[in-house]
């Protein structure tokens, strides 16, 4: 058994010593009055987040939740409109679309980042359309802006 022990320890011991590290390209030193750093990484992340922040800087969008609280057919164009306006009169500081996606018809309500902040106005949705449900949707960040009134209200605030 002590002979078990001694020639795992002698593997390990073994592979410890052969492997080796990875070799970097790029190394930056930073100084501070305490001490210094060495950042030792390949220059190709340098590139790659150069790159991830030009795609990011196109994008027009992001993923997010809205609260569907209707889903007709091709018929329903009229219905989903009055449903919306109908939503719009019991949360006016809410926003409200209708989509149209070939061939139906949904109304879809907020502006959410992650489905847990959609949660609260899920809950007030519930009580008037019970068969409303999250659901990740596409989300321009201009869908994000204040409306209007909400910008006057925030000028004014800043008066007082």
């Amino acid at each position: 058994m002590k002979y078990c022990w001694f020639i795992a320890i002698f593997v390990f011991m073994l592979i410890g010593g052969s492997a080796k590290a990875q070799n970097y390209e790029s190394v930056e030193t930073k100084s501070d009055s305490i001490g210094t750093v060495n950042i030792l990484q390949d220059e190709r992340i340098d590139q790659l987040l150069e790159t991830d922040s030009i795609i990011n800087s196109q994008k027009q969008s992001f993923t997010g939740y809205r609260i569907q609280i209707f889903f007709g057919g091709s018929t329903d164009r009229e219905k989903a409109f009055q449903i919306k306006d109908e939503f719009l009169e019991l949360f006016p500081e809410e926003r409200a679309y209708v989509v149209y996606t070939a061939p139906d018809f949904r109304v879809r309500v907020g502006n959410f980042r992650t489905k847990l902040e959609s949660i609260e106005l899920y809950k007030a949705c519930a009580e008037f359309y019970p068969n409303c449900y999250p659901v990740k949707t596409e989300i321009m960040f201009s869908e994000m802006e204040p409306l209007k009134e909400e910008k006057e209200l925030i000028v004014d605030d800043n008066i007082e």
